[in-house]
């Protein structure tokens, strides 16, 4: 699998599926949820809406993930990943969980071959980057042998991103940046 650290706005990056984290509202109302919402408009932020209401839920739950698919766009298939709580602290466990069966839900399907991601609380949470690159990397070894082929991670903030590299060079796993 190939690894890529992109330091560039993640809305600029195409691929099969894209994995970010939103709030327990899902109220798209910041970083990539707000560029999704200015890209698709009040439908994509209906259907997410539409999704919770049909659990009989007003909020959903620390380590849910919810699913949109796309047609001509930039991605197949966004995976909306509840990665906060409502203070904003992140369990690297619960990272780990949803990152693990984002990578399940991909590799199940054969028409998912590359994977965009953004730090998954590590954005408006309190997860710290290092331990964020460390996770991914963990996960996506069990990856090497499925139908995904790269997985890019964006990170549009300087400083972060340059957390994310220098980490990166410390793991013994091939990533590369730009």
């Amino acid at each position: 699998m190939k690894r890529t650290l992109l330091n560039t706005d993640i809305m600029t990056v195409k691929g099969d599926a894209l994995i970010y984290s939103t709030n327990v509202q899902l109220m798209l109302s910041g970083g990539v949820g707000a560029c999704l919402l200015q890209k698709f408009g009040n439908d994509f932020q209906s259907d997410l809406y539409r999704q919770l209401d049909s659990s009989g839920r007003k909020l959903a739950e620390v380590g849910e993930i919810f699913q949109t698919e796309l047609s001509d766009a930039s991605w197949r298939l966004v995976l909306h990943t509840i990665a906060t709580d409502p203070m904003y602290h992140t369990d690297p466990e619960v990272v780990r969980s949803l990152v693990a069966r984002s990578f399940e839900t991909c590799s199940e399907r054969k028409d998912i071959t590359s994977i965009i991601m953004s730090p998954l609380g590590a954005g408006y949470g309190d997860l710290e980057m290092d331990t964020f690159l460390q996770i991914v990397t963990e996960e996506s070894l069990r990856y090497e042998d499925s139908s995904i082929t790269s997985l890019t991670i964006c990170c549009d903030f300087e400083l972060s991103f340059r957390d994310l590299v220098c980490t990166a060079s410390t793991l013994g796993t091939e990533w590369k940046s730009g």
